[in-house]
């Protein structure tokens, strides 16, 4: 088998034959047209707020739009369940391929939605039973793809490698970003309303065909294979799961507490509150986000990559103090102006994007692989769904209740601390085989 390089830009990520590039690539494809899907949805909160909606404030809109992207969180530890035990006990990539039927149909199907001008009550109601069905495949997609590219690498390159599902999250966002803007700004404000916003949830059907497809050409991680023959007699890995890794599924939550808040802050949230509370125009703020996704795209595969050579703790812990001593002062700057706040906005993606990075490896390297992928799932689903779902409806609340619209940054520094904190009695297995 000969020697090749999988080259993103100016990094290069050497490996034995064509094998690790398809997938890196299928994960990649996949869990970037996953999260375009799932992001669509922050981008036009405000226009499905107005849409769906009765018109009784901005804020009541806002809320009750936030409501429903919380609502799809709740489904999410189910579907943790469901894909974790799928990806332990049938295959990690049955699970894949189920994961992303289940994100682009919904999709598509928000594009195809009656108004509530149209049917009333019954639009909302619909739009929440789509978003609990997207919830239910986030439960083991990303999950599954950090484990699937984790278990092909070897023990020096687990956290670039595994960075790189991260980037591609990432890269799901930006598309998302780059179609929502370009429909806002091809268009006007009343065809935006009356049909362009479908647009960008119906090219879904595309981004399904093609993920499917990449996700075909993959086989089982070999140490998956192996473990499975050895656990044969294990019909419910879940069962030991809770009974011997409860602890594990506990520390992993709170250590995410950085991630699962700040993400959907800073991803999701910080666009909305430049739009409706700020009035920054649409196409400005998504201007905006996309730029500072662009800069959480070059620290994140530079971040896996030092979290290979000096350990993860020695990366994780410092990017969430980072948070707890500057996300009040950043998101203060957010109201200083335009530069001003595409400068705080871009820091916190910066920090996001070091914290971020490494944690598909450490999270992989947490859980033996006869229950990795039910551990990871429901770990991370629970995280993403009690504090990551609630993250923009707390944040609002908090600029609401308080007249302070930095508030929300309190909360991200509290988290942080508490997940630097436990992150420090963390044992860090970046030099050890994965169990």
């Amino acid at each position: 088998m000969t020697v090749e390089t999988l080259t993103f830009g100016s990094l290069s990520i050497p490996q034995k034959g064509n094998y690790i590039r398809r997938v890196i690539l299928s994960c990649m494809i996949g869990n970037a047209l996953e999260w375009y899907d799932f992001a669509l949805y922050g981008y036009f909160a405000t226009t499905i707020g107005q849409l769906f909606f009765p018109k009784f404030s901005t804020f009541a809109s806002l809320m009750a739009t936030f409501g429903i992207f919380a609502a799809g969180f709740i489904m999410r530890p189910l579907g943790g369940v469901i894909f974790g035990h799928i990806g332990d006990k049938i295959g990690r990539k049955s699970a894949l391929l189920w994961s992303i039927y289940l994100m682009a149909v919904p999709t598509t199907l928000i594009g195809l939605l009656p108004t509530y001008d149209q049917i009333g009550w019954l639009a909302p109601l619909l739009l929440t039973f789509i978003r609990l069905a997207q919830g239910l495949s986030m439960g083991g997609e990303f999950t599954g793809s950090m484990i699937f590219v984790v278990e092909h690498a070897q023990t020096g390159n687990r956290g670039l490698y595994g960075s790189w599902v991260v980037f591609s999250l990432l890269l799901g966002i930006l598309v998302g970003s780059a179609v929502a803007t370009s429909t806002c700004y091809f268009l006007s404000q009343e065809d935006l309303l009356n049909w362009g916003w479908r647009i960008p949830f119906l090219l879904s059907v595309a981004g399904g065909f093609i993920g499917t497809i990449m996700r075909r050409t993959v086989q089982e991680p070999e140490q998956f294979v192996e473990a499975k023959e050895r656990h044969k007699e294990h019909s419910t890995p879940i069962v030991e799961l809770f009974k011997f890794h409860l602890n594990t599924i506990l520390y992993v939550v709170t250590i995410e507490l950085t991630l699962s808040i700040g993400f959907y802050l800073i991803v999701t949230f910080i666009n909305n509150f430049l739009t409706a509370l700020l009035n920054v125009d649409m196409v400005t703020s998504l201007m905006m986000t996309t730029l500072s996704m662009i800069g959480m795209g070059i620290v994140i595969p530079i971040s896996g990559w030092f979290s290979d050579r000096i350990g993860r703790k020695a990366v994780l812990i410092p990017s969430a103090l980072a948070f707890t001593f500057f996300a009040y002062p950043l998101f203060t700057a957010l109201e200083g102006g335009l530069v001003s706040a595409l400068f705080a906005q871009v820091s916190l993606s910066f920090i996001m994007g070091a914290f971020f990075a490494p944690i598909p490896a450490t999270l992989v390297e947490l859980f033996p692989v006869s229950v990795r992928y039910s551990g990871l799932s429901i770990s991370h689903s629970l995280s993403m769904a009690i504090f990551g779902g609630s993250a923009p409806i707390i944040a609002t609340a908090l600029i609401h209740f308080t007249g302070n619209n930095a508030a929300p940054a309190l909360y991200l520094g509290i988290a942080s601390l508490i997940a630097a904190i436990a992150l420090f009695f963390m044992k860090d297995r970046a030099k050890l085989e994965l169990m």
